[in-house]
């Protein structure tokens, strides 16, 4: 059955493909999103750490720090509309080398962020009682909300406006006719002017059926996340994370009081066997395949082979984790966490073995693919679909 005409469909219905979808349909144009699971932001959208990002760790003109910053104040802007919970009380971040968070704050200055300051011995503490670490800068702009309930409500918007969302869809061939697209799923046909992919884990798969080439491959890293009891609760008052290590684009395990006031740990960033690897029993042997052949695959193993070990070993082993979490405050046990459900990132990696550290769009023939939008593409989703809308519409 070929549905009734789009002017566009948008694949994915998940935090960044409902943002643009709200923005085109708000234009006056016809949209259909097709999402293959029975509700919005099943992966990406709803497994993460639920943090709003401050944007200071990107690269000053990257998207990344452009959107992630615009994408912050039309966040919170949307979340006071929309009445949903969401705190935004700064972090942390703390590191035992005086020079980087130094280096950090010049960076906060050159995004001219406002607030960023460096902490020391009994100003840390009030922040953070028991930081293990005694200097930090604090980042005023950061904060926490629960992201899939954010997606839902983008959800709900779209339908509002007149768009529609179309769940158990799976997009399993596209073609270019007449001037537009046609997209087959497993049940229907539907057809549209114009394209968006924001398929996220399989946004290369979407855009090679789309006849591109693209320059990078998805490679799923899982991301798991532990929660700590009850009785730690007053262990951190908002956040703690560490200085990320600048050649990769993870954040590092960080300490997180969510918005229901749990505290959680992590994630790490463990290589997935399954596009959707969310436990370690999880394989699909064909994605596993896919990615290991890879060549940019390939070097990257090269590369950080060490430290993915490491990574592996600290996911199969919880007191490596717990040694962990005390780097940053003491006293956590084996027995003082409980396993959290994990996330699976989509990190582009280039053909020579490099992460792509930026958000990534590749225009084909009537159609605009997302090939790169992990973290903080939740709190820049507003702005990303700002960003497309302006590109599609032009």
């Amino acid at each position: 059955m070929v549905n009734s005409n789009f002017d566009f469909l948008i694949i994915g219905g998940g935090i960044v493909g409902l943002s643009t979808a709200v923005q085109i349909q708000q234009s006056g144009k016809k949209v259909l999103v097709l999402e293959k699971e029975k509700t919005p932001g099943n992966h990406q959208s709803g497994r993460n750490s639920g943090v709003i990002h401050s944007g200071i760790y990107y690269k000053p003109n990257s998207f990344k720090s452009q959107l992630s910053i615009r994408g912050r104040e039309l966040l919170v802007e949307f979340l006071r509309i929309k009445n949903i919970p969401f705190r935004l009380e700064g972090k942390v971040v703390v590191d035992k080398n005086i020079n980087k968070i130094e280096n950090l704050l010049n960076r906060s200055k050159d995004l001219s962020m406002e607030g960023v300051k460096i902490l020391t011995n009994h100003e840390l503490l009030e922040k953070e009682p028991n930081s293990v670490i005694k200097q930090g800068l604090f980042v005023p702009q950061a904060g926490v909300v629960n992201y899939r309930k954010v997606t839902e409500a983008l959800a709900e918007e779209l339908k509002s406006h007149g768009g529609q969302v179309e769940y158990f869809e799976e997009v399993v061939s596209i073609e270019s006719k007449k001037g537009g697209k046609v997209l087959s799923t497993k049940k229907n046909k539907f057809f549209g002017d114009f394209l968006i992919n924001c398929g996220g884990l399989y946004s290369d798969k979407l855009a090679k059926l789309d006849g591109l080439d693209p320059s990078v491959r998805i490679i799923p890293f899982r991301g798991e996340y532990y929660t700590l009891n009850k009785s730690k609760s007053s262990l951190v008052n908002n956040m703690i994370y560490p200085i990320a290590d600048p050649d990769l684009p993870f954040l590092g395990i960080h300490l997180t009081k969510n918005i229901d006031g749990e505290i959680e740990a992590g994630p790490n960033a463990v290589f997935a066997f399954a596009k959707e690897g969310y436990k370690w029993t999880d394989i699909n042997l064909k994605e596993t395949y896919g990615s290991l052949s890879y060549g940019g695959m390939l070097k990257l193993g090269k590369k950080y082979f060490k430290t993915g070990i490491k990574e592996m070993y600290r996911s199969l082993n919880k007191k490596a984790f717990v040694n962990e979490i005390n780097t940053l405050v003491p006293g956590v046990s084996k027995n003082d966490i409980k396993v959290r459900e994990a996330g699976v990132r989509a990190q582009a990696v280039d053909k020579d073995g490099k992460l792509v550290d930026d958000f990534m769009f590749q225009e084909g023939l009537n159609s605009l693919h997302v090939l790169n939008a992990p973290s903080p593409a939740a709190t820049a989703c507003l702005a990303i679909g700002e960003h497309i809308t302006s590109k599609v519409l032009r």
